[in-house]
């Protein structure tokens, strides 16, 4: 069962040794590097890594990791980025892969952890040309078939796990993702098709979010929810917005958030919480047994520090 690990990089050299020492014993390593200044070439070629230098970046996150994909001969796919390490063992990976049922299975979730933020992912999908990355930015694997890109199907839950780190590199370019999300979305819903508009909406929100700007996160995601199909995604939404109107001073607009929260996804147990501490001492006990029942089964992101925050109430 032939393994190749895909990679795009840029000034990855503070992160890029632990990235690669984490995935010892895949049976290649493909990296597209996309404008190094620094030292990162020379540590992958050291580690063994066939390494591009050829694609001229084009902020555009999708055409690089297809410009990486079509290098790659295995049959398994890992997708990796330079400044995050693999925590489960590739041994384990493999032997999980010669299980019956993955026969049947195209891609395998993992759990992407940042510290703060714990979020399911597609990190591992067959070697097949009818895949491609789709997506300037938060991009997704999609199938191409006769009717248009498909979501994939068969896709199988994992427990393995990757811990995507905070990377220098960013410093260089902090607004990188949010510049190319903003050209994308300008380029209007015909051009880029309604997933695609509603998705970056979303994203863009998360961007101002981390920047602590509630005024904006508000235009963006009540946009968003407008036009948006109900998933996780959307219930996570929701969320978001009632932290910002609980930021604003609008805490009945963020009751009302919270119960469209649950109304998505019941499991959701940050908005029980968020609702304990928002009600009178009247409901208090009520949305406390809510949050105790709720599994978070399915939620997008599950956010550490909010909800150890929001648990301290509830004790």
């Amino acid at each position: 069962m032939k393994i190749s690990a895909s990679l795009i990089i840029k000034n990855e050299e503070k992160m890029l040794g632990k990235c690669l020492k984490s995935i010892k014993g895949v049976d290649e390593i493909i990296v597209v590097d996309t404008g190094s200044e620094d030292k990162s070439i020379e540590i992958a070629e050291k580690a063994g890594a066939k390494v591009y230098t050829d694609y001229k970046w084009n902020d555009n996150f999708a055409e690089a990791r297809n410009e990486s994909k079509k290098h790659c001969t295995g049959e398994w796919l890992l997708i990796i980025d330079g400044d995050e390490v693999l925590e489960t063992t590739i041994p384990t990976i493999r032997e999980f892969l010669s299980k019956p049922f993955m026969k049947e299975r195209e891609a395998i979730m993992f759990y992407v952890n940042t510290g703060r933020e714990v979020n399911e992912q597609i990190r591992m999908f067959r070697n097949s040309q009818d895949i491609d990355w789709i997506g300037a930015a938060h991009n997704l694997p999609y199938v191409r078939t006769q009717q248009g890109y498909q979501r994939m199907s068969e896709i199988q839950p994992s427990t393995f796990t990757i811990k995507a780190n905070y990377s220098p590199n960013h410093e260089l370019d902090p607004d990188r993702t949010l510049r190319i999300m903003t050209k994308e979305i300008m380029k209007g819903v015909q051009a880029i098709g309604h997933h695609q508009y509603t998705r970056y909406l979303y994203y863009i929100a998360r961007e101002h979010m981390n920047r602590r700007d509630p005024f904006k996160v508000v235009w963006f995601l009540e946009k968003y929810v407008k036009i948006a199909p109900p998933t996780n995604e959307l219930a996570d939404a929701w969320f978001l917005l009632a932290t910002c109107y609980v930021d604003l001073g609008e805490l009945e607009e963020a009751v009302d958030a919270c119960l469209k929260t649950i109304k998505y996804l019941p499991t959701f147990k940050a908005a029980y919480a968020l609702l304990h501490n928002l009600s009178s001492s009247d409901y208090k006990r009520f949305w406390e047994k809510m949050y105790h029942m709720a599994d978070n089964k399915g939620v997008l992101f599950t956010r550490s520090d909010a909800e150890k925050l929001i648990k301290e109430e509830i004790k």
